[in-house]
């Protein structure tokens, strides 16, 4: 075999070993890429998580009367539905807000919303394309000492034997319940939490801060 022949042959084994390699880098960073998107299961609970955040942020601006006086400040807050005349009629139409009341606690030092919320969360596309909904319930609870809201969960009941399951099609609509323990929420909220955005003047247009 000459030198000539033997270099080409070379060349072509090490062309090889690199083509093998590339493939072989390429395929384990495809497995990386769809090892790190989150799975439907997570986009899920992450849009439950941020609902209940949601409401807390929602609720903030109520929760002083909400803490005295629940049931005579319910009825003004829009985006909440209150599903309790179903419990007694099945065919009372519950409103689609944003969040379903449940149940009502108080007690002088707080009151506590028993509330749900549901969301959607879909992956893929094509073929692959996923989607799911659900609902999850848990409890505001609204002292009447501090500004704070505390959140917990809830059993989806209104803690006197009438369940969220009593109203018709609920879950069917909605999705099915997923524990609020398996979410990550923020468990407190304070006035640190909703403190105003910094005030700032650009060049060229009018200023409406404070000193100019």
């Amino acid at each position: 075999m000459n030198g000539t022949v033997r270099l080409i042959m070379i060349v072509a084994r090490r062309m090889l070993v690199l083509a093998v390699l590339g493939g072989v880098i390429t395929a384990t960073a495809g497995c990386s890429t769809s090892l790190m998107m989150p799975s439907l299961d997570d986009r899920l609970k992450g849009s439950l998580a941020s609902m209940i955040e949601s409401a807390q942020d929602d609720l903030w601006q109520f929760r002083g009367a909400l803490a005295t006086d629940p049931e005579g400040t319910l009825p003004g807050i829009s985006f909440v539905s209150d599903a309790r005349p179903a419990y007694g009629d099945p065919a009372f139409a519950v409103g689609e807000g944003a969040y379903t009341l449940l149940g009502v606690a108080s007690s002088p030092d707080a009151a506590t919303l028993t509330l749900a919320t549901s969301a959607g969360a879909s992956t893929g596309g094509g073929w692959f394309y996923e989607s799911r909904n659900a609902t999850v319930c848990f409890t505001l609870r609204f002292p009447t000492t501090e500004s704070a809201i505390h959140t917990g969960p809830a059993d989806c009941s209104d803690g006197q034997g009438h369940r969220l399951s009593d109203v018709e099609n609920f879950f069917e609509r909605h999705g099915d319940p997923i524990p609020f323990e398996e979410l990550d929420v923020r468990a407190t909220v304070t006035e640190a939490d909703f403190q105003p955005l910094h005030c700032q003047c650009y060049s060229g247009s009018e200023c409406d801060c404070p000193g100019g």
